[in-house]
């Protein structure tokens, strides 16, 4: 089976790992919510490459595997039931920011700095495949919280949830030089049924209320 060197390996990494971060920092300014869940296909796919180059620099045969369920949880599963939620609550596009999107990007770039900083600080870096990989991570779960905070819709707030997983499988992934066949199937599977119950929630709450916007439910309460 063919095998990669440990610095072709590390430049392949770190290479998909800034091609995430652009896509975290993009995801920022999307205003249509189908652009946003292609940008989340978009990362699974960099993520499933992410986990074929740690397979062939010296992952296990459980790491060829990871490979596959990423492309299908990630590339295929995720975002298929989000466009699925997404035609059923008939939502096309952001309503609205909490902030306006220049401020918003400058506010994703600050927090690409602070996770720079923050893994610079860490040690063992130089132990990882990728020494690109953990600082773009974190990043990349920033980001995704900041999305959660700042978007209005129930959906969008969706997005960000899954953004932020992305981070937290990259690291993981880097870190463990690929993740136990186990591990791998439970991440997969709890990622899959949380995004189905949220769609249906999503869902749930456009029939009862005519509406996803998060700021307009908060007038309900009693």
């Amino acid at each position: 089976m063919p095998s990669l060197s440990p610095a072709a390996a590390r430049d392949l990494v770190d290479t998909l790992a800034l091609l995430l971060l652009a896509t975290a920092v993009g995801s920022v300014l999307t205003r249509r919510l189908e652009s946003g869940i292609r940008i989340l296909a978009g990362q699974g796919l960099l993520l499933a490459a992410v986990a074929a180059v740690v397979a062939l620099s010296g992952g296990g045969a459980h790491a060829y595997t990871a490979v596959a369920l990423t492309l299908l949880v990630k590339v295929l599963g995720v975002p298929g039931l989000l466009l699925r939620a997404l035609r059923e609550v008939r939502v096309k596009h952001e309503v609205e920011l909490a902030m306006p999107r220049q401020l918003a990007l400058l506010v994703a770039l600050a927090l690409v700095l602070v996770a720079y900083h923050v893994a610079g600080s860490l040690p063992g870096l130089r132990d990882l495949p990728s020494g690109r990989a953990l600082p773009v991570a974190l990043a990349m779960m920033l980001i995704g919280l900041f999305s959660m905070l700042t978007r209005k819709t129930a959906l969008s707030q969706v997005l960000g949830l899954v953004a932020l997983e992305n981070g937290l499988y990259l690291l993981a992934v880097v870190t463990t030089r690929g993740l136990p066949l186990a591990v791998e199937l439970g991440v997969a599977i709890d990622v899959l049924v949380g995004v189905l119950v949220m769609g249906l929630v999503t869902h749930q709450i456009q029939r009862q209320f005519d509406t996803i916007d998060t700021d307009l439910l908060t007038t309900l309460r009693g």
